[in-house]
């Protein structure tokens, strides 16, 4: 996709989840999802490479308040 989304597109999607959002709110949506999505395709296409296939998400939660983070 090398096209930016616009707040128009946005509206649109705003319908599609059925939320209202104000037009300042619609501009700056748009002009984040014009740098995310990109970068999110970008990224799915490289995952998506023979050599990328086996590897798997490493995501690690924590609660900031735990006195002490068990290893599993």
């Amino acid at each position: 996709m090398t096209e930016r989304i616009t707040p128009e597109d946005v509206e649109t999607f705003e319908r599609l989840a059925d939320l209202k959002l104000k037009g300042e709110r619609r501009k700056g949506a748009a002009d984040i999802l014009s740098v995310w999505v990109p970068a999110a395709n970008e990224l799915s296409r490289k995952m998506a490479e023979p050599r990328h296939r086996g590897l798997t998400p490493n995501v690690r939660f924590t609660h900031p308040f735990s006195e002490e983070v068990v290893e599993r």
